[in-house]
């Protein structure tokens, strides 16, 4: 498997807010570990040809699913729920530059409610979809101060469009990353 087989998109618009990784899947025809009643592979890992590296539970088609710890050749780090060989459910996203993300994904996506932390200190408490800051959420810079205006309220594509309170919302997220980060503190 080459570093293609993944799209580590990575962008960077309106308030400065690195978002966008998707964790996408590498099919595995050999690899070891514990053998299921059935013939699949249960728990067990991989090294891929670029150095990446899998540890964690598989289904019988070879695919990452359930809970694992992915490491990238770049440095990128994934740790958390897999299905059918992409991120989805609770993980923690490491990027080499210091930037993390914890909360939810989906289809190998931030998706939900998370926190994404910038590698300056920056960061975004809130809404996430397909791999964008897009929705309620607090913006806090690296004083914690959250700007004036205070930068709280509806986020489009990463871009404040209008202002609004939302406490709920930014606690759902600290629960998510919490739970997250809880998740990631497996043997693996």
């Amino acid at each position: 498997m080459a570093m293609d087989d993944y799209d580590d998109d990575v962008s960077t618009t309106g308030v400065g807010v690195t978002t966008t990784a998707r964790i996408e899947n590498q099919q595995q025809h050999h690899h070891q570990g514990q053998q299921h009643s059935s013939g699949a592979v249960k728990v067990g890992g991989w090294r891929y040809e670029d150095a990446s590296r899998y540890i964690g539970e598989w289904n019988q088609r070879g695919q990452k699913h359930g809970i694992g710890h992915l490491q990238l050749a770049d440095g990128t780090r994934y740790d958390g729920k897999f299905v059918e060989g992409l991120s989805q459910g609770l993980g923690c996203l490491w990027f080499p530059d210091g930037a993390k993300y914890e909360g939810e994904f989906l289809q190998g996506w931030f998706h939900g409610y998370g926190i994404f932390w910038r590698s300056d200190g920056m960061k975004y408490e809130g809404e996430f979809r397909g791999g964008k800051i897009w929705g309620l959420g607090l913006l806090t810079f690296q004083d914690f101060t959250h700007g004036f205006p205070r930068n709280e309220g509806f986020f489009q594509d990463c871009r404040l469009m209008r202002k609004h309170r939302c406490p709920e919302v930014v606690q759902r997220a600290q629960k998510c990353a919490l739970m997250a980060r809880s998740q990631c503190e497996h043997p693996y």
